[in-house]
């Protein structure tokens, strides 16, 4: 497969120009310490346009995180070419092998920075309702997309007659635990060993034909 422009490479309209502006400011400054001025400088907007669509820093950075994770999920991670299976095992082999069969790794397609942003932010979500509720946005939209492939499968064959969101709640749980210990650790060798598993679990799952 051909892997997609970084994100918001296509700035369509000022708030888009806005998220390219905050992803190449984030990559510069990192995401703690980003500030309004220096995404001003990143684009060709002032500070009163982009206080003009968005309520202040946080309001920004929230959006900001979700369009970026949104673009990471539905272009890339979740959306390989292919039937419902193998897009579920190309998803797998990236978390939990770092590569897939074609030699895609996840660095090839992560976004530089993501996972600070994301990390981050779940960890502010321990004491901030309102980056909780933004989580919980983002995981419903996570298990809807696993679960239209789960449903895909099943009314194409390939999948037995299972529950789509139970399964997709198995799967997007494991994949969340891989993201996260392939991003935090430097031995992760042993994901495969899980692999393996989620592998046999995968079988239960196709039909015989």
């Amino acid at each position: 497969m051909s892997l997609p422009a970084e994100p918001f490479a296509d700035s369509a309209t000022s708030r888009e120009e806005i998220f390219r502006a905050t992803y190449v400011a984030h990559i510069e400054h990192g995401f703690s310490d980003l500030s309004i001025q220096q995404i001003a400088d990143e684009a060709t907007l002032s500070k009163s346009t982009i206080y003009h669509h968005f309520d202040d820093k946080q309001h920004l950075l929230m959006e900001y995180a979700r369009e970026l994770l949104e673009w990471y999920m539905e272009e890339i991670l979740l959306d390989p070419a292919g039937d419902p299976v193998t897009r579920l095992e190309w998803s797998l082999d990236l978390v939990f092998l770092g590569e897939t069969a074609n030699g895609i790794t996840l660095d090839d397609i992560r976004p530089e920075g993501l996972d600070c942003v994301y990390l981050g932010l779940r960890m502010q979500a321990a004491r901030n309702p309102e980056i909780k509720e933004y989580f919980d946005t983002v995981d419903r939209m996570a298990r809807k997309r696993l679960a239209t492939l789960i449903e895909q499968g099943v009314e194409e064959g390939t999948l037995k007659d299972v529950n789509p969101d139970h399964v997709a709640a198995t799967l997007y749980v494991m994949l969340e635990g891989g993201l996260y210990l392939r991003s935090t650790g430097s031995e992760t060798e042993w994901l495969g060993h899980a692999r393996e598993m989620l592998d046999a679990y995968l079988e239960t799952l196709k039909t015989d034909d």
